[in-house]
């Protein structure tokens, strides 16, 4: 009995030492190429990657040294807050870069380390613990581990609510579904209906709506009986519900978003106004600073942010965004590109 303990501990300590797997490492390609076919070598993530040998996993850095031995069924790419998760035995763990499983593999899931917490799953509740794999919040949740700007979202007796940062139920698991916080606020739903929630629980825009989008710079859509528009984050409605569709406003700085009156579309700016009016059968969003139009004559043009056509309407058979100054477009079977003045380049 003491031979096989001495044993154990012999061959324990073999497979903490670091050894080196032959090979050469791209650094612009961040791949490693094992000399050794029967490595298989994963993605690196901040300087490791996950390695297998065809029967277990480890985890090496950029020279081939093994960091964490390949003793694993599967190892996850990298280190969060010097910990990656390991599995074995179907059972998750996180090991150090020393090469030490600090966790043990205990858990029947496991996300990895944010902000020195983990959530982890056993039987079907979920908790999180802290990096010496203490237990911080109890393993009470069917959900969690999902968060934005600090507060997760988690589900309870098939309810949703939220946790801030330190774990507490800020948000009480009241609601029948909770999206992720933006610009401070969740959409949230009771019922049928959608409103929004603050960090701390607090009922913002009450829940009067049958749609309800994240909020983004300060706006949100929403939409009743088929209509939508726009609310601030105190719940005013700054465009009227009278679009059948709406776009986001989109990422180019133009300032302005897609709206739809039946089967016509145009462009408003975020107070409402209407820039390009909701006459044309189809509207594409703003790329470097124009965007397509088409009458219900099928001629194509291009506006600016202001509204101006700045390309009068052409009788294209398509036409597309601009890339890099120019735009593809297409009469019959001729296919050529137009420049931002409408003139015809290479």
């Amino acid at each position: 009995m003491k031979y096989l303990s001495v044993l154990f501990l012999f061959l324990s300590n073999c497979l903490l030492a670091q050894t080196k797997i032959a090979g050469t490492y791209d650094t612009k390609t961040q791949k490693f190429t094992p000399e050794d076919k029967n490595y298989n070598i994963q993605y690196f993530f901040k300087g490791y990657a996950s390695v297998s040998d065809g029967k277990s996993s480890g985890i090496i850095d950029s020279t081939g040294t093994v960091i964490v031995p390949l003793i694993y069924d599967m190892t996850v790419s990298g280190f969060t807050e010097n910990r990656a998760m390991v599995k074995k035995e179907n059972l998750y763990g996180f090991a150090n870069k020393s090469g030490k499983e600090v966790i043990p593999c205990i858990y029947d899931e496991a996300k990895g380390f944010s902000e020195g917490y983990a959530w982890v799953r056993k039987g079907e509740k979920w908790g999180r613990i802290d990096a010496s794999g203490k237990e911080n919040i109890p393993f009470k949740y069917e959900t969690a581990g999902f968060s934005s700007e600090g507060m997760t979202r988690v589900r309870k007796d098939g309810k949703f609510g939220a946790l801030n940062q330190k774990g507490q139920e800020v948000v009480p698991c009241i609601y029948d579904e909770i999206g992720f916080f933006k610009d401070g606020l969740a959409a949230a739903t009771k019922g049928s209906k959608r409103g929004y929630v603050d960090k701390t629980g607090k009922t913002v825009v009450p829940f009067n709506y049958d749609i309800a989008d994240d909020f983004k710079g300060g706006i949100a859509i929403v939409r009743n009986h088929n209509k939508c528009g726009l609310i601030d984050k105190t719940g005013k409605v700054v465009v009227p519900l009278i679009y059948d569709g709406m776009g986001s406003f989109d990422s180019d700085q133009s300032g302005l978003a897609r709206v739809q009156i039946g089967n016509k579309w145009g462009f408003i700016n975020k107070k409402g106004k209407e820039i390009v009016p909701c006459i044309y059968i189809k509207t594409n969003f703003f790329s470097e600073g124009l965007a397509l139009i088409v009458t219900d004559k099928g001629e194509s043009g291009y506006v600016d942010a202001t509204g101006k056509l700045i390309i009068p309407f052409t009788k294209y058979t398509r036409a597309e965004n601009f890339r890099n100054g120019k735009a593809e477009v297409r009469k019959g079977n001729d296919v050529f590109y137009i420049n931002k003045q409408g003139q015809t380049v290479n």
